[in-house]
């Protein structure tokens, strides 16, 4: 099971109750059909057990940073974790990139997964509205929306692709019957020097058309080179509430249709051989 928290957001949260302070209360309840209940889902039952850390104190000195990769976009936001004295709340700073992407409204719910693979740990951040995931702004829409002068170029093949998280959302991790609360199946199309190339890919992270170009090696080097908007990115099917087993089968056979479409049009399919499914 993946261990996360959640919060219904407040006017204040998202920047709306006329305060000057940003930040986020972790809840030590949350009232769910009139009932008070724990915010956590899993293992951890606070802050501390689930980063794995004491959160920090008022002071430069005593901040504690936690990256919280955004589920959709995969920005990276530095998140100051740290514990109020005063409130004896324990808050979370820097989300508001979060928000921006998002345009939330009281109400809706900001939820923070807690991922591991082959040792490594993941936050993973997303506001839901209605129990799914609010649809993201694309990246020009993010840029004009926050008005500001657009940040320097980062290598985005070195910055954005996380070997971990994205082999828990291609499906390579895990067992084959967990069950997967939501995943998308897509294709991607783009052409280089006249030749076009396919790729099929799953993705249990959901990021939408906008975001997430497969966890292939060659796709995150044509990013780099040619910037993301050679890609067409399709979503052919998303699944709720499927099992690893099933979803890998529903990748594979859109893989194999994909194969007889190159073939069938002289394009070239960069997937890496699968297993037949019988």
């Amino acid at each position: 099971m993946v261990n996360s928290w959640r919060k219904v957001l407040s006017v204040t949260d998202i920047g709306e109750g006329g305060t000057h302070d940003k930040y986020l209360n972790i809840p030590k309840k949350i009232v769910v059909n009139g009932q008070k209940v724990s915010p956590y889902i899993g293992s951890d039952k606070n802050p501390a057990q689930f980063y794995n850390r004491e959160p920090g104190r008022p002071g430069k000195k005593n901040w504690v940073f936690v990256d919280h990769i955004d589920k959709k976009t995969s920005e990276v936001y530095k998140a100051r974790f740290e514990y109020a004295r005063v409130s004896k709340q324990t808050r979370l700073y820097r989300l508001a990139e979060c928000y921006n992407a998002r345009k939330p409204k009281a109400g809706d719910v900001i939820v923070v997964e807690k991922i591991e693979v082959d040792g490594e740990t993941n936050f993973i951040v997303d506001i839901e509205r209605n129990g799914v995931s609010i649809n993201v702004l694309s990246p020009s829409e993010i840029e004009k929306s926050l008005k500001l002068r657009k940040k320097p170029e980062t290598n985005i093949f070195l910055n954005k692709i996380n070997p971990s998280l994205d082999k828990y959302a291609s499906g390579r991790t895990g067992k084959l019957t967990d069950i997967i609360k939501r995943a998308e199946i897509y294709k991607i199309v783009f052409s280089i020097n006249k030749k076009k190339f396919v790729y099929v890919g799953q993705d249990s992270l959901c990021r939408g058309v906008n975001y997430y170009f497969g966890s292939s090696i060659l796709t995150g080097f044509c990013e780099l080179v040619y910037g993301s908007q050679i890609f067409k990115k399709e979503i052919l099917y998303t699944l709720e509430n499927i099992e690893r087993k099933k979803l890998n089968k529903k990748e594979w056979d859109c893989i194999f249709e994909a194969r007889r479409e190159c073939k069938k049009k002289g394009w070239h399919n960069i997937n890496r051989e699968v297993q037949s499914y019988n």
